[in-house]
């Protein structure tokens, strides 16, 4: 998949660059108001939920597709590191074995193949979760200009899937992020991971974001959805 490639590509610069994947992080875990002992982190990368996480915990398996981000993700007597792509059914298969409390993933699910097969799985493990899960409104005024479509699902299409499997307290979280000119955006995009290597950034359409974007930010929007009553 795409998006794996531009994240093992960009791996050594994803951290300062990953500004609202930690804010969207800590949005999520100021939701979670007791301890779970157990947690496993679904697609992980360099560990923002890991850092952002304030309850107290035992074990903490880290699950990500991609070596290179996992290896970036902080080191712990607590922490197991698993390569392990949620697009897989073998992964679920080893989440099934493993006796853990709380499912959380951030600023990643956006990008399964199927992302009803993915939270149905999720949801087959019956345990609590709590996931973040960015839209097609993110970067939608960028979109506009270029004409390029999302690669991402819209808000409703995310939400409608969430719904499907989990009774979830469901909220949308908007953000922006400002630059001082367009080649700081688009450097941005490229080394954030935001895009998923979907093509945004063709020598036509970078062209026009800088001749024509009329905004010093970017827009995010992200799906916020806690279904804690498991088990």
């Amino acid at each position: 998949m795409a998006a794996h490639k531009e994240f093992r590509r960009f791996a050594a610069s994803y951290g300062r660059y990953n500004l609202i994947q930690a804010r969207v992080a800590r949005a999520l875990v100021s939701k979670i108001d007791r301890p779970y002992p157990v947690l496993v982190d679904l697609g992980c990368g360099s560990g923002g939920l890991f850092r952002a996480y304030e309850q107290p915990f035992m074990k903490y398996w880290a699950v990500d597709a991609a070596p290179e981000m996992l290896a970036l993700h902080p080191s712990d007597p607590r922490v197991e590191k698993v390569v392990g792509n949620f697009n897989d059914a073998s992964l679920f298969e080893t989440l099934e074995r493993l006796d853990f409390d709380l499912l959380i993933s951030s600023s990643a699910l956006q990008w399964s193949e199927d992302l009803d097969w993915t939270l149905g799985q999720i949801a087959s493990l019956k345990r609590p979760a709590a996931m973040t899960i960015f839209t097609s409104g993110t970067f939608a005024s960028l979109r506009k200009v270029t004409g390029t479509p999302s690669p991402i699902r819209s808000a409703r299409e995310t939400i409608e899937a969430l719904r499907r499997h989990f009774d979830a307290e469901i909220d949308l979280l908007r953000y922006r992020l400002f630059f001082k000119d367009a080649l700081s955006m688009l450097r941005y995009i490229k080394r954030s991971g935001v895009s998923g290597g979907a093509g945004l950034l063709g020598y036509r359409e970078i062209k026009r974001i800088v001749e024509t974007y009329p905004f010093p930010w970017l827009e995010f929007e992200v799906v916020r959805a806690l279904a804690l009553n498991h088990r």
